[in-house]
Formats: C-alpha cells, structure tokens, sequence
C-alpha cells in the first residue's frame, strides 16, 4: 500500500515538473496537424461509403432484374423520379422569385438586357450596380467657438447654469457629428 502512494506522489511530481517544461505552440500545431489529418481520413471514408451505397444499390438493381422483378423495380425508379421532379420544381420556383426580386431592382428599361443572366450572375450585377450605403461623415467645423470660458468663473456658476452649458456643448458636438441619435434619458 505504501509503495503504491509513493508511486502516485512520484507520478504528480512529475506531471507538475513536465508541466512547466511544455511548449504549447508545438502541441497546437500538433493538434491542427493531428486534426487536418482525421478531417481527410473522414472525407475518404464518407466517399467510400458512398461508393459502397451505390454499388450496393446497383447490385440490388441487378439482382431483381434477375429474378424477374423489373416491374418492382421500374416502380421504384418512377418514384423516386417523381419525388425528385417535385424537389427540382420547388428549387425551380425559389429561384425564379429571387431573380424576379433582383430584376425588380434594375430599372424598367434596362431589364430586357438582363433577363437572360443566371442567378449568380444578377446578384453579382445587381450588388454592383447598388449604391454603397457608406456616406461621408458631415465637414466638422474648423476651430473653436467665440465662447471662452476660464475654470475658475465656470465654477463660480450656479450648478444650473453649468448644466445648462453643458447641454450646449454637447448639443454643438452632435451638430458636427451630423447623427440623429435620440437620446435614451
């Protein structure tokens, strides 16, 4: 029993000894490495397994064709048609608003020019074509104003009229700026 405490202080003094010696840039890289490495092996394996399904899937073909079941399996083919034929359709739709939507946008004149573009090709010409919202921030006013103030008159005013000031000073700021903020308070 006493060995096995021994071994256990041992084994945690070192841990803490190795603890200090590690170079964490070396295992990060490690670990990107390690972990580049799984993400490929995963990919090679998704696709032999789709392989694998496939040909699984051929060979089912294949065999009910051999035992006579074409009719099974003309069946099946003309569903799964079927389901795709209304799957393409739904995409089909989806993509005719959205071209729809971008034609919108150009004007009226112009989009007989345009209508013959693919969906990734209007998108790109309408982004383009689209002012950028970016505007420039209003000129701020060189200088300062004719107000001087020295410290010791500001506070010699009673705390209203300091307030008061204030209002006005950030109110000369907000004017510069040019926002239209509303105020929370």
């Amino acid at each position: 029993m006493s060995e096995e405490t021994q071994n256990t202080v041992e084994q945690s003094a070192q841990t803490t000894e190795a603890d200090s010696n590690v170079d964490y840039k070396a295992l990060y890289h490690q670990e990107v490495k390690n972990s580049k490495s799984q993400r490929s092996k995963k990919q090679e394996l998704e696709s032999k397994m789709d392989k694998l399904e496939l040909k699984s899937e051929e060979d089912r073909q294949a065999k009910m064709i051999a035992e006579g079941k074409k009719d099974e399996l003309l069946q099946e083919q003309s569903a799964r048609i079927k389901e795709m034929e209304k799957e393409l359709g739904t995409f089909k739709q989806v993509e005719e608003t959205q071209k729809a939507k971008l034609l919108e946008e150009i004007p009226e004149e112009d989009r007989v020019h345009y209508e013959s573009m693919n969906l990734q090709q209007l998108e790109h010409f309408v982004k383009q074509t689209q002012s950028p919202d970016v505007s420039n921030p209003s000129q701020a006013v060189q200088g300062r104003s004719n107000v001087n103030f020295d410290m010791d008159s500001f506070m010699k005013q009673p705390d209203s009229a300091r307030r008061e000031n204030f209002g006005e000073i950030i109110k000369t700021y907000e004017n510069k700026a040019g926002s239209n903020k509303t105020k929370v308070n």
